[in-house]
């Protein structure tokens, strides 16, 4: 079983305490300190894409391509999956070039980054776990891991 938690709130300190609460049960994952540099950050609470910590202005499809695909690293992506999870379309009628073209522009506004896109030829693209991008959740947004009840 899988829940979240939001906490919705403007005092920054309750968020902390409530946090730090959920930590001491073993109900939230302690927060990793990483100190590895990064040329990539997705923020997907403020639909943010930072290159070198300076705001990159993506289109609402090339955030989601850009998301899945740093969400699920160290994963070849065919163009017929990413064409149904990111677009949503089932069918055989739609054209698989589409993700190229969507994946040469975020690559284009990616700028010396863009090498965080790997494409693996006749089969589609890849973000590998030790490529310097990162999913960034907003701290105060608690996400849980899986747990079972009882």
């Amino acid at each position: 079983m899988r829940f979240s938690i939001t906490i919705d709130t403007d005092d920054e300190d309750t968020a902390v305490r409530l946090l730090g609460a959920l930590k001491d049960v073993g109900l939230a994952p302690a927060l990793e300190a990483t100190v590895e540099e990064v040329d990539v950050r997705v923020l997907p609470d403020t639909r943010q894409v930072l290159v070198h910590d300076r705001p990159v202005d993506l289109t609402r499809l090339e955030f989601e391509l850009l998301l899945h695909l740093c969400s699920h690293t160290d994963r070849v992506h065919r163009r017929r999956e990413l064409l149904a999870t990111v677009w949503g379309v089932n069918d055989d009628y739609s054209g698989a070039r589409t993700v190229d073209v969507h994946v040469r522009r975020v690559r284009q506004k990616l700028g010396d980054a863009a090498e965080v896109i790997q494409t693996v030829r006749g089969v589609g693209y890849l973000v590998a776990s030790s490529a310097r991008c990162r999913v960034e959740r907003s701290p105060n947004v608690v996400r849980l891991a899986d747990r079972r009840a009882g």
